[in-house]
């Protein structure tokens, strides 16, 4: 390969590279048709372009012997190609696959005409690298220049539905009144600026022809996105904010050696040794592919919808490169299979066909240098932050009381380098007790916000929330530790992996104070990679003993995670004992070394290594969690109370743990505790089905003790606390006890104190047969079978039992018909033993009501439906006919044999007596 490339310019010589020409509305172009992309320069001489190509390079002019209309000459001259313009038209060349393109752009005035003459739209891959003649430095912001520009670029006109693109009143900036739902992505190429918008909405630059910089400002459609170019000399850049009507880009000059405003994008290498990349970004919009203008190449952007977020440095990879953005993210394709793709997290850049082939620097930590900062934290070795300490001390005391806030703000910044948060805390205190500019100070309020995270102080930490400062990594940095310092390892992860290089580029007494926070907060969220690299980088601290354990565990190491934890648990730091000891009971448990008892029993020991914080509560809930895994529900009961009386800001939170021990609680004590832990604590029935079922259990529990009655009243506590169809339940199940009691008026009192509206059909139906049965039992037999009879088929089958038990037999078996045309299948479908019992009670309820024709049907339609057995044999003698002389003896006697065979409950329907259940 190295021998190919040495030898292309040889091969160049030898083959002569052709132009052609061409007329298109608006300009007119030039194409050198290289076979690979050549070097080049260009050089500007009055209304001229030179072209210089590597020597020896053959160019064959041929083809350009008749120009397009606004070029005056093509011609070689030395080492170069000169392309002579006409007046008022500028060149843009830029690099089309292996081709180079100039583009000889007319005045404003011609375009219109030429779109009557011909209709050849532009090329909408193309993305033009403009050539500007080289201007003065201009101030911050770009201001007008001293003369105006030469040319401008052509404007088409506006349709009447486009987005009109306003100056700003002060200028240096415009306004594009994109909706909030449009992403944007902001990147140099060239001597141009790209701001590439993920919607297709056209836009009106009418506004812009007299402005200094954005005159130049040229838009191309790019079907569902817009691209606009500003041709605006480096080191000019674009800044965009987004605001409630729109987005606004404005053009600046950095300070010397300062870089664009904002957060790095966070790299991470997913699926193994870098099988794909993520780039974290928040918000993110769209991917639209364009082609870059230097290279021809692919070049996928990707659109972001939150101002702030760029790539600072340049990343080249075996098949892609990652070009620096002003805002969002791009990706150079190098290779046909490279794909980008917009995720909830950010852009996933894969391969169409297998992993990419990328090596293991792609998911390094990028260099400190390129991560943009707040704070001015010297990195310097400790005796020479010591000595800048004194030097600053000393001009504090010379300086005036008024003119110190700088000085105290570089001694706070160099005592928190120095890893001295209290100091530090105490040094802005100092500057806002004797300068009332200093709380008006957004970066001295940041770094009091960090050096009270640092100390430990969380409420005073919060500063660094409330900061009146650009984003940047480094103040990223600082509140992702502060999310991370509040519980939030999950969340705070993947912003504090791409920020490390911060942390990385601290003097050692700062270092050395948050590492140990970065890397327990990656290890608690499962960050393997990052703290992996974090590990490695930060070399043997024994701060760190904690966080390598748990990446062992991480890795499915557990021997070595054990005697990690083991380790730690025989030092002095509490904090590191007390979680080092919890983490040891779970992995054994998860390992199966010890069960959930002697995991109970091992956590609880462990409380007293840690107290009053989140640790020990968190500690408290495991434990809690464990005693009801162990069985001991009112164990785990009385822990959890005693946790909300010592953390009473967490009660909601523990209130449903709490409800889910009480219920486990009364379903497992014995029948008699269970009652008096109810009636200790019945605020704490959950008025949902878990609480009515944990109470049907109880109550059926005490039925089995022969305690229907306490039963009963158990039932009537547990109405009282619940609300809707568990309530209802509750109610009906003690009415059925006190009916079973032989209490109907107790039992109609607990429907009434139990009834709701909306009630679920499995609930009515029951409910309305009880409250039948209780009425029957007190002589209401008219209320009650008309009651029953409302309900229709539904009821049919209580009110065949009530009529019977009022030996109505007629009636009966009238009502048990109806029943069973709704509940019987179809013939010829077979008939199971529920189903074959009831149709026994219909012939037995026929036979004592004398109804020979209802017998006769009754065998018609269902004696071939009855397989063989006990229950068939004695609906065949129900519905026999009556005996008629001699000759039927022997079947007098095979039915007396059989009669044996009915059910008790025949017997007490021939009986008259009531019918049990």
């Amino acid at each position: 390969m190295l021998a190919l490339l040495l030898a292309a310019p040889a091969a160049w010589a030898q083959e002569a590279v052709g132009v052609r020409v061409g007329n298109h509305p608006g300009h007119g172009r030039l194409v050198f048709d290289w076979p690979a992309p050549p070097q080049y320069r260009v050089e500007q001489v009055g209304d001229a372009v030179v072209l210089y190509f590597p020597p020896g390079s053959a160019i064959d002019l041929s083809g350009a012997r008749r120009l397009p209309r606004n070029m005056a000459a093509v011609a070689a001259e030395g080492e170069g190609i000169r392309i002579a313009l006409k007046p008022g038209v500028r060149a843009r060349i830029f690099r089309l696959g292996p081709k180079l393109v100039v583009d000889a752009l007319s005045p404003p005035a011609e375009p219109a005409q030429m779109a009557q003459a011909q209709a050849v739209p532009a090329r909408a891959e193309l993305a033009p690298e403009a050539v500007v003649p080289p201007a003065a430095p201009a101030a911050s912001p770009i201001s007008r220049p001293a003369t105006p520009a030469p040319a401008t670029p052509v404007l088409a006109l506006p349709r009447p539905d486009a987005l009109a693109v306003k100056p700003l009143p002060r200028g240096g900036g415009i306004l594009l009144p994109y909706p909030a739902s449009t992403g944007l992505a902001v990147l140099r190429r060239g001597g141009e600026l790209l701001a590439l918008f993920d919607s297709g909405e056209a836009l009106d630059l009418t506004g812009l022809r007299a402005d200094p910089v954005f005159a130049a400002l040229e838009v191309e459609a790019l079907g569902g996105a817009t691209l606009l170019r500003l041709p605006l000399p480096s080191p000019g850049q674009l800044k965009a904010r987004r605001e409630p009507n729109g987005w606004v880009l404005e053009a600046y000059r950095p300070a010397e050696g300062q870089g664009a405003a904002g957060r790095s994008v966070g790299l991470e290498a997913e699926g193994g040794v870098a099988a794909r990349l993520m780039l974290r970004a928040g918000e993110p919009g769209r991917v639209v592919p364009i082609t870059d203008p230097e290279s021809g190449l692919p070049l996928l952007v990707g659109t972001v919808r939150a101002a702030g977020q760029l790539m600072p440095i340049w990343r080249r990879l075996p098949e892609l490169d990652l070009p620096p953005t002003l805002l969002g993210v791009a990706v150079l394709a190098r290779a046909d299979q490279v794909t980008m793709r917009a995720t909830a997290g950010g852009f996933l850049v894969g391969a169409a066909n297998g992993p990419l082939a990328l090596d293991a620097a792609a998911a390094e930590m990028p260099h400190a240098e390129a991560m943009t900062r707040s704070f001015d934290l010297p990195r310097m070795p400790t005796p020479r932050l010591l000595e800048r300490l004194r030097t600053l001390q000393a001009s504090i005391a010379a300086a005036p009381p008024l003119n110190r806030l700088a000085l105290r703000r570089a001694a706070a910044e160099t005592l928190l380098a120095l890893g001295m948060p209290q100091e530090a805390q105490a040094m802005v205190e100092l500057a806002r007790g004797e300068d009332p500019e200093a709380t008006r100070d957004g970066r001295l309020n940041a770094l009091a916000g960090a050096a009270a995270l640092l100390a430990g102080r969380m409420p005073q930490a919060i500063a660094l929330r409330q900061a009146e400062l650009p984003e940047t990594d480094e103040l990223s940095f600082w509140q992702t530790l502060l999310l991370a310092a509040e519980g939030e390892a999950q969340e705070a992860a993947p912003r504090l992996a791409s920020a490390l290089p911060v942390l990385f580029d601290y003097a050692e007494g700062l270092r050395s104070r948050l590492l140990p926070l970065a890397a327990q907060s990656l290890a608690e969220a499962g960050a393997v990679a990052p703290l992996r690299q974090l590990l490695e980088k930060a070399g043997p601290m024994p701060e760190l003993a904690l966080p390598r354990a748990m990446l062992a565990e991480a890795n499915g190491d557990a021997e070595v995670a054990l005697a990690g934890y083991d380790q730690i648990a025989l030092g002095r730091d509490r904090l590191a004992r007390a979680r080092a000891l919890r983490r040891a009971v779970e992995l054994r448990l998860a390992t199966h070394k010890i069960d959930a008892a002697q995991a109970a029993r091992a956590l609880e020991a462990t409380l007293f290594a840690w107290r009053g914080d989140g640790e020990e509560a968190a500690a408290r809930i495991r434990l809690a969690e464990l005693r009801r895994a162990a069985g001991d529900a009112r164990g785990a009961l009385a822990l959890l109370r005693e946790t909300e009386a010592l953390f009473p800001e967490r009660g909601p939170a523990l209130r449903a743990a709490i409800n889910a021990a009480f219920v486990a609680a009364l379903e497992h004590e014995p029948p008699l505790d269970a009652v008096a832990l109810f009636d200790a604590y019945p605020d704490l029935l959950p008025k949902d089905a878990n609480g009515q079922a944990a109470m049907l259990v109880l109550a059926d529990r005490l039925v089995a003790l022969d305690l229907s009655d306490r039963a009963a009243a158990l039932l009537g506590q547990a109405v009282g606390r619940t609300a809707g169809a568990p309530r209802a339940a509750l109610g009906l199940h003690q009415g059925v006890l006190h009916l079973a009691n032989g209490d109907a008026t107790a039992a109609l009192k607990a429907l009434q104190e139990s009834s709701g509206e909306m009630l679920p059909d499995a609930l009515v139906l029951p409910r309305a047969v009880l409250a039948a049965q209780a009425q029957s039992r007190l002589g209401r037999v008219e209320e009650a079978v008309a009651g029953l009879k409302a309900l229709g088929a539904a009821g049919a089958a209580a009110l065949s039992q009530l009529l019977a038990e009022r030996q109505d037999w007629a009636g009966a078996a009238a009502a048990l018909s109806d029943h069973l045309r709704a509940a019987l299948p179809a013939a010829p479908a077979p008939l199971d033993e529920p189903q074959q019992r009831s149709l026994l009670a219909q012939a037995a309820m026929l036979a004592l009501a004398g109804d020979e024709a209802g017998l006769a049907a009754v065998r018609r339609n269902y004696a071939a439906r009855l397989p063989e057995g006990p229950l068939a044999a004695a609906f065949t003698l129900l519905t026999a006919e009556h005996l008629r002389g001699l000759a039927d003896l022997p079947r007098l006697q095979k039915e007396l044999l059989l009669f044996q065979t009915i059910p008790p409950r025949l017997e007490a329907l021939r009986a008259g007596g009531p019918v049990t259940r």
